[in-house]
């Protein structure tokens, strides 16, 4: 399979986005977009520029290395937004432009004539993709949404953890990146549409949507029954035995509850027949209200080997499993590797490593170019649009 390097052979060359994000959420999806080949014009106001170039624990010479991944692959502009000088050039931008992409408040954008509703009227064919924490309608429309505030009002920290014990967060910005990937791939499915109908769309995306479809696979015993997902620590409402047990030398997820064939090979591969006797344990709907006896039982028997022997086991037996790793065991994995999963990439900066895109397209999607330093491509941009610098466009 050959890798598509070069950004004007991948999906979205020739497409440019102007991209008004901050934060993870939106970084993330107009990141995505420059890995398929757009041209990301990253917008940055004031002195500072971004306040994520100088957050983080790790840094890249003086920049943030959350800051410089977050936006490998984008150009960037600094623009005054509040002198008139600065908006003639971003309305000179939007008129080259194919999408806008922001992760503002509701409303924010108003006040300088860049929300959706003003920005679509006067370019009716750029596609305007929102981020936001509750949506763009609705009572909670204009708070503030970062990824543990939604995890919280998502109704994920009610279902993470140990029963009975106190509510825990993901242990990554899942809603962050979920909500990112949901809006890339509204704003891509928008720019086909505009091939079709010649229009552009306003497409949006949020924490608190991407949360609630987190809940696909339960929500149905809710909805159907009014049964009220709750905390099971590592193991599935659902299903069992499906989730994290603990061998000898640590812990395994084992899935064996897709089938009554597949719970009695699990049986049979750890050397347990006697649990299909046990009537707490007929079917797979008693296994689920038996859950503690049944991991107490299971655990029992896997306390004689360690991971390794039950992982050879149970993959012998057809039994999907797996070991619980840590971020350094996935990372320098044989797959991790094979995939392309950590990429590379220099800048002025300096050099620094970072996970690519969830996606390939005719093999892993590389960069160009890292993250750009503060108004970096300012002139050369101006330039395209036939515009000249002064400080009445940058501020000061």
């Amino acid at each position: 399979m050959v890798s598509r390097t070069a950004a004007s052979q991948r999906p979205l060359a020739g497409i440019r986005v102007v991209d008004l994000t901050r934060f993870v959420s939106g970084a993330y999806a107009s990141m995505l977009l420059a890995s398929l080949g757009a041209d990301v014009i990253k917008v940055e106001v004031g002195a500072e520029g971004d306040p994520y170039r100088t957050q983080g624990t790790a840094f890249v010479g003086t920049e943030s290395a959350l800051f410089q991944v977050l936006n490998t692959g984008k150009r960037g502009i600094r623009l005054d937004l509040k002198s008139a000088a600065g908006l003639r050039v971003m309305e000179a931008l939007l008129g080259s432009a194919d999408v806008l992409i922001e992760n503002g408040r509701p409303g924010s954008l108003r006040g300088v004539g860049l929300d959706a509703e003003s920005v679509r009227t006067r370019h009716p064919r750029l596609v305007y993709g929102s981020i936001s924490g509750y949506g763009q309608v609705g009572p909670d429309a204009a708070r503030g949404g970062f990824d543990l505030i939604l995890q919280a009002e998502g109704g994920l920290m009610s279902v993470t953890g140990v029963a009975g014990g106190e509510p825990v967060k993901v242990g990554v910005p899942a809603l962050d990146i979920g909500s990112a990937v949901s809006c890339a791939l509204a704003v891509t499915a928008a720019l086909l549409g505009r091939e079709r109908h010649g229009a552009g769309s306003q497409v949006s995306a949020s924490l608190l949507e991407f949360a609630t479809a987190c809940f696909a696979s339960t929500a149905p015993a809710f909805l159907v029954d009014g049964e009220v997902p709750r905390q099971m620590g590592s193991h599935s409402p659902t299903f069992a035995p499906y989730g994290a047990f603990r061998a000898r030398d640590g812990y395994l997820v084992m899935a064996g509850a897709g089938s009554e064939d597949l719970w009695h090979r699990v049986c049979a591969a750890i050397g347990a027949p006697h649990l299909l006797a046990d009537p707490r344990f007929s079917t797979n709907a008693d296994r689920v209200r038996n859950l503690g006896p049944l991991i107490g039982e299971i655990e029992a028997v896997l306390a004689e080997h360690d991971v390794a022997d039950w992982l050879s086991r149970l993959g012998a037996a057809g039994i999907p499993a797996a070991q619980v790793r840590d971020l350094a065991q996935v990372l320098t994995s044989p797959q991790a590797q094979a995939l392309g999963l950590v990429r590379e990439q220099r800048t002025r900066a300096g050099t620094y490593r970072y996970i690519g895109p969830p996606f390939q397209v005719d093999g892993p999607l590389r960069f160009e170019r890292g993250a750009p330093e503060l108004g970096e491509h300012t002139a050369e941009i101006l330039a395209e649009l036939g515009l000249d610098e002064d400080q009445e466009v940058t501020g000061p």
